[in-house]
């Protein structure tokens, strides 16, 4: 594809109106009435925005007459999601530093666009709590720090056979304030317990990352601000795009870390 090919089709997506088209011919079957109603404009702007799309290979006709994408267009439309989903949360993009995300995941975060974002503090800690408590398979963990009132609901977890995978770098432990909570609550025994059973998985790994799900949410999906720490603002899903999206960047890691050292 020629560099010409790329700006004109680029060009065609900075319309605000050929973008709503586009995305509205993704859904049912419809025609340039149709789409004049639900987009509130004219027919004849409806058609001017069309044809520049058939133009430039982006949709055309149906058999039956109707304007609807190509798989070209189709394509296309997916693979820009991922910038969509930037640009809609500009302001924590500008403040937060996901740089150092692996090129397989940065061109995927179209996958990420029904993710919701949060910025409250408490609601995460309340939300990786609760997703320990209805696990039903795993947990999976990528730096978050320790929450000592989630220790009885780890323990709960590992008692119902529930799996939890955690993955950090060396300097995150348990504080020292929450020592004597945590040996109350799981015993260093019990902890040699879960591991031998297999429950307890861990590794070693400086990743610039926080992410905290279960097979069914992601609690916290959160990026270090630019000076390299982080505020616990991110974005939680239940949304099956974004649940395989951070599993397998789970995975991803998980494959490089190390066993960490007891």
């Amino acid at each position: 594809m020629s560099s010409d090919k790329f700006y004109d089709v680029i060009f065609e997506f900075s319309n605000e109106e050929r973008v709503k088209i586009m995305k509205a011919l993704t859904g049912e079957k419809t025609s340039f009435s149709g789409l004049a109603r639900s987009l509130g404009i004219t027919t004849q702007e409806v058609s001017r925005h069309f044809n520049r799309l058939v133009e430039s290979g982006l949709a055309t006709r149906n058999t039956d007459g109707h304007p609807c994408m190509t798989s070209y267009g189709l394509m296309v439309l997916r693979q820009l999601n991922g910038v969509n989903f930037t640009t809609d949360h500009r302001e924590y993009f500008e403040t937060h530093d996901a740089s150092a995300l692996p090129d397989k995941f940065l061109g995927r975060l179209g996958e990420l666009e029904k993710m919701e974002y949060t910025d409250d503090i408490m609601v995460a800690i309340h939300n990786s709590v609760r997703i320990i408590h209805e696990a039903e398979e795993y947990i999976l963990d990528i730096n978050l720090p320790y929450i000592s009132s989630g220790f009885p609901h780890i323990k709960a977890a590992y008692d119902r056979g529930v799996k939890g995978w955690f993955l950090r770098g060396f300097d995150l432990r348990v504080p020292a304030e929450m020592q004597a909570q945590r040996e109350q609550t799981i015993s260093d025994e019990y902890v040699a317990y879960v591991r031998r059973e297999g429950l307890l998985q861990d590794r070693f790994l400086e990743v610039d990352v926080i992410l905290y799900m279960n097979e069914k949410e992601v609690a916290l999906l959160s990026f270090p601000t630019l000076n390299g720490r982080y505020d616990y603002r991110g974005f939680t899903s239940k949304d099956p795009a974004a649940l395989d999206w951070c599993r397998e960047l789970f995975y991803y890691y998980w494959e490089q870390g190390s066993k960490l050292p007891q």
